[in-house]
């Protein structure tokens, strides 16, 4: 699920629902001061960072272990050259 492709500063993720399992969070581009936050939720209304998955800048791939949730990516910051992509790809069951 591409939860940001080429995104600019101040961009807010679509919320989807993470089935559950075992996912590969992927985040990369040009950060230019950003910061990227990838959001969990048990209803869609409340909404919690991820011990481990802010971003300051590009990083390798982490895996994610989490139950069925609603999940969605939050950019802040950044500039004119912000330009971000934030994928998660769920391990085929």
């Amino acid at each position: 699920m591409k939860l940001f492709e080429n995104a600019t500063k101040g961009a807010i993720g679509e919320p989807f629902v993470f089935t559950g399992g075992l996912a590969t969070i992927y985040c990369w581009g040009m950060f230019s001061t950003a910061q990227v936050k990838l959001r969990v939720s048990p209803d869609k209304t409340n909404w919690f960072d991820i011990d481990g998955f802010t971003f300051l800048q590009p990083a390798k791939p982490k895996n994610l272990n989490i139950a069925e949730c609603w999940m969605m990516g939050e950019l802040t910051g950044g500039d004119g050259d912000t330009n971000i992509n934030l994928i998660v790809k769920h391990f085929n069951k």
